[in-house]
């Protein structure tokens, strides 16, 4: 049975944000390595293990670049964005159906983590996933500063909102991982 793996985070949800983000990191190869290799990246890049928000813009692209350079969790990396206002939760479980399904060989069954996820929406989640016919084991919330793989959607919700915000490094990051196929955009809306 194939074991799926999903990270996931946003940005956009503050009142004055013109985009909701949405990153869910779908992998089924092996977790620790991918999260020694984005620790690695995080030393290189001296972000500290912090948010995209709590980090200098320079040390955010340094890793994101470095990312895309060794192609760390190449094709695992799926995205979708929304003009607000829209419901949180919506958006979250429209990428975590279509990711998955795209990702996963039957028999499969899935783990989703998701930032700061309190019980009461896990438990909502968990049954919208179900009821699309997701295989699912469980949701549960995990923080950003105990996981790389979160801290790594966070960076790439953040880049990806500055890039519809029209900042020219992180549209030409977003460009450059859409182009070698290191993001999958799924944005439908």
């Amino acid at each position: 049975m194939q074991k799926l793996y999903c990270y996931v985070d946003e940005a956009g949800q503050d009142a004055g944000s013109e985009f909701f983000v949405v990153v869910a990191i779908v992998s089924s190869s092996d977790q620790e390595t991918l999260r020694q290799q984005l620790t690695n990246a995080e030393k290189i890049a001296q972000t500290n293990h912090l948010k995209w928000h709590k980090i200098s813009y320079p040390r955010r692209i340094q890793y994101l670049s470095i990312i895309l350079e060794k192609k760390i969790a190449k094709g695992s990396v799926f995205t979708a964005h929304y003009r607000k206002p829209i419901p949180y939760f919506f958006p979250m479980l429209e990428l975590l159906e279509k990711s998955i399904k795209l990702v996963a060989q039957q028999p499969y069954r899935a783990s989703v983590y998701v930032d700061g996820i309190d019980r009461y929406k896990a438990k909502q989640l968990t049954n919208a996933l179900r009821a699309t016919g997701i295989s699912l084991r469980i949701v549960k919330s995990k923080r950003d500063e105990s996981e790389p793989l979160i801290r790594l959607a966070d960076m790439w919700a953040g880049c990806i909102r500055s890039a519809l915000l029209k900042h020219p490094d992180a549209q030409a990051l977003v460009r450059k991982a859409q182009q070698t196929g290191y993001l999958q955009n799924i944005t439908i809306s």
